[in-house]
């Protein structure tokens, strides 16, 4: 019975989540269970994740966004993309909103389209 215990407390161990890493000491933003990987601690640094929502008359490039927040744009950066776009800032302050992702360098216009906020990919001190 005692072995059969160890294991299966080995199992739950194995399959709990992984221990945060000490190096980031919790100072990462991740950018939530729906974009894996963005804005995570890896191997003591902070991954880059989507900053503020920024809207149409406030910037024109994911550049100009990072820079206004004290950071830099990171071009495809968060899993794939260096923006999302969003109809309304309303949705893009909505954790349960994904908008559109999309690929970009960071010094070239957002392709705005009919959308109004953005979501860029920035840097994380």
């Amino acid at each position: 019975m005692r072995g059969e215990t160890l294991f299966v407390l080995s199992l739950l161990v194995a399959c709990g989540p992984p221990p945060a890493d000490p190096d980031c000491d919790g100072m990462c933003q991740p950018a939530g269970p729906k974009f894996p990987g963005v804005g995570e601690c890896k191997q003591g640094l902070c991954t880059p994740t989507y900053g503020e929502c920024a809207t149409q008359s406030n910037i024109s490039t994911c550049a100009e966004a990072c820079e206004a927040q004290g950071s830099s744009c990171v071009a495809n950066g968060c899993a794939g993309s260096t923006y999302r776009l969003y109809s309304v800032l309303e949705w893009c302050e909505d954790p349960d909103r994904i908008g559109l992702a999309f690929e970009h360098e960071c010094d070239d216009a957002i392709d705005w389209q009919v959308n109004q906020a953005v979501q860029c990919c920035c840097t994380q001190e």
